[in-house]
């Protein structure tokens, strides 16, 4: 009884930590929408033939930054989500390394809505270098709890394992994504469709060979 009270709060925390973190990316999320969005403000897009039809298929670079942009953050959002729903409490290592992952993430946003158009190279190499730090650190914090009794006890070594192995997706792919950044930004941005299905590939390559 006593030890579930001493465990009780670190729960709590952890329910906190969870709750604050999702509030940041709903914010993350909504913020990335709003400044790609198109104008519509100045009503010019009555005057075209199809409206708003129209004026959306001449801002689809725009588009095309929500999707990749909105669609980032979501997948950072998902890794702390699949993350997070195997551990069972914290503590203040693992807090400050959740919370400067979460700073991560907010930079790549400021880098990315600072050059929407990809008109120099440091704005996609410090997005995905700032993207690649965060997956790491949140690697670094799945590990630190692993090691730390934090995690669900029904996890075996092998589950333990396998969720750090494809949690390296991300910041692989961000990695990659730095050099590919000074390469150009349509190479840069098709990157990041095609980089993540094959590290799946590789990843379920590999386990089948070690299986």
């Amino acid at each position: 009884m006593v030890n579930q009270l001493q465990e009780l709060p670190d729960s709590i925390y952890l329910n906190r930590l969870r709750r604050f973190i999702d509030i940041v990316y709903a914010v993350i999320f909504f913020h990335m929408i709003t400044n790609y969005l198109p104008l519509i403000e100045d009503m010019e897009w009555t005057h075209k033939e199809y409206g708003l039809l129209s004026h959306m298929a001449d801002s689809s670079n725009e588009l095309l930054r929500i999707f990749i942009g909105a669609g980032l953050a979501l997948m950072y959002w998902n890794q702390n989500n699949g993350l997070f729903k195997n551990l069972v409490k914290t503590n203040g290592t693992h807090v400050a390394l959740s919370l400067i992952q979460l700073f991560l993430v907010c930079l790549y946003v400021f880098f990315a809505i600072a050059d929407p158009d990809l008109e120099t190279h440091s704005s996609p190499a410090l997005q995905a270098a700032s993207l690649a730090l965060a997956g790491f650190i949140s690697v670094w914090s799945w590990i630190y709890a692993s090691k730390n009794n934090m995690i669900n006890e029904s996890l075996t070594e092998e589950d333990i394992n396998n969720i750090t192995r494809s949690n390296f997706m991300e910041p692989a792919t961000a990695v990659v994504n730095i050099g590919l950044a000074f390469v150009g930004p349509m190479v840069w941005t098709l990157a990041w469709f095609v980089l993540p299905p094959f590290f799946i590939w590789i990843l379920n390559k590999r386990k089948k060979h070690v299986d």
